[in-house]
């Protein structure tokens, strides 16, 4: 089954509640929540998402506050590591399955140290949410910019060492790393092989379009862009045999959804 939708609220949502509303009203069934620069949705309005969420169908799924970097000073750190304490909160609350974080930059470090911080402080938010009897999954998304951490072998590492965390595919982020490297179905195949090699679950994954450098990722774009081209996924995804959860990331995540999901019917 495919779980489609965007990343934040489609246009006119006056709220979590009534965003999850619209997303069904598009004929979409995924939702990510986006804690951009902080989380910003209470435990208790969570909670309130849960219902809602279930009887419409909606798969709510949410994303960490894009400043946490484990591989960081000491007290950086620490306020990382509570930034996805505090979305993992929240995401058990509304019923989220995963919380996607960008786990770290390298900061001039070898790549290896930076993995270790990753290592060392998931390993302590894994405790603490066990403590608390949190269930959502943390997912490792696959980083753009040649200076960030997160590729497939980096978080394969991290998995072998700590439970409860899986990759999350981001195609434009692989396909900009890559200097363009999605170009085919065979190559499509192979970035999705990456992740479903490392775990034999439900794959959450992310799309958009992008505009890259020789340092990586610059911005996303819309789907009518091709760079690259969400219909050669669409003859991939079939054939992987897994419930999958694609996001929108696009300028216009709504409404190239609602594209993406007619392209995969």
């Amino acid at each position: 089954m495919f779980f489609i939708g965007p990343a934040g609220y489609p246009p006119g949502s006056k709220g979590a509640l009534q965003a999850v509303e619209n997303v069904r009203k598009l004929d979409l069934n995924a939702l990510e929540l986006q804690f951009g620069r902080s989380v910003n949705l209470s435990v208790e309005r969570s909670r309130e998402l849960a219902p809602r969420a279930k009887e419409l169908g909606v798969a709510l799924s949410c994303h960490a506050p894009y400043y946490i970097n484990f591989n960081s000073e000491a007290a950086n750190k620490a306020k990382s590591e509570e930034w996805l304490l505090s979305s993992l909160r929240s995401a058990d609350a509304m019923g989220a399955r995963i919380v996607v974080v960008h786990a770290a930059s390298y900061m001039g470090r070898p790549p290896s140290a930076a993995t270790r911080a990753v290592v060392e402080s998931l390993r302590r938010i894994r405790r603490i949410a066990a403590d608390e009897g949190l269930a959502p999954i943390i997912g490792l998304e696959t980083m753009g910019k040649l200076g960030s951490w997160g590729t497939y072998e980096e978080i394969a590492e991290v998995m072998g060492e700590v439970e409860g965390v899986e990759p999350v595919p981001d195609f434009a982020h692989i396909h900009a790393r890559g200097q363009g490297c999605l170009r085919s179905e065979e190559d499509f195949l192979e970035a999705l092989s990456g992740a479903m090699d490392l775990f034999d679950g439900r794959l959450h994954c992310h799309f958009s379009c992008i505009e890259y450098t020789a340092k990586g990722e610059k911005r996303h774009l819309l789907l009518e862009t091709k760079e690259p081209d969400f219909a050669l996924l669409c003859k991939v995804l079939p054939r992987s045999g897994r419930d999958v959860t694609i996001i929108c990331e696009s300028p216009d995540p709504s409404g190239d959804a609602v594209l993406m999901r007619k392209m995969l019917d």
